[in-house]
């Protein structure tokens, strides 16, 4: 099954959250083919209150979903491909986006966007 960056997959992670559940693929599609395990994020029907941290999602025709759900992005984990079993569907661009800025968060990286804003502002004044 070729996968792509913002498929909705139906996939068993190890651990506690080890049942068949939705996930995001995250990972970029060049390296979808050349690596043996997969990036992906789960995904929960028990929506708590940080869509800032955790996407919510509503379900479409296009992403496949049958109820309402949110993103798990601190749950980064790597699947082997045999524990993906089918794609569901895609996220829109505007879930996608909110998908990699939760991400940022998680990974603490939203401090160097706001340090890349200030220089680029103050390299724009005379």
């Amino acid at each position: 099954m070729k996968l792509k960056r913002g498929d909705i997959v139906i996939a068993v992670f190890p651990g506690e959250l080890g049942k068949p559940r939705p996930a995001v693929i995250l990972q970029h599609d060049d390296l979808n083919e050349i690596l043996t395990t997969i990036l992906a994020c789960p995904m929960t029907i028990h929506v708590i209150e940080t869509p800032w941290l955790r996407p919510i999602i509503v379900p479409t025709i296009d992403n496949g979903l049958q109820e309402l759900s949110q993103i798990m992005s601190e749950k980064i984990s790597p699947l082997r491909r045999e524990v993906i079993r089918q794609r569901i569907g895609r996220l829109d661009e505007d879930d996608l986006n909110r998908l990699e800025i939760a991400l940022l968060h998680i990974i603490g990286l939203t401090h160097k966007m706001q340090l890349q804003a200030q220089t680029s502002e103050q390299g724009s004044e005379p």
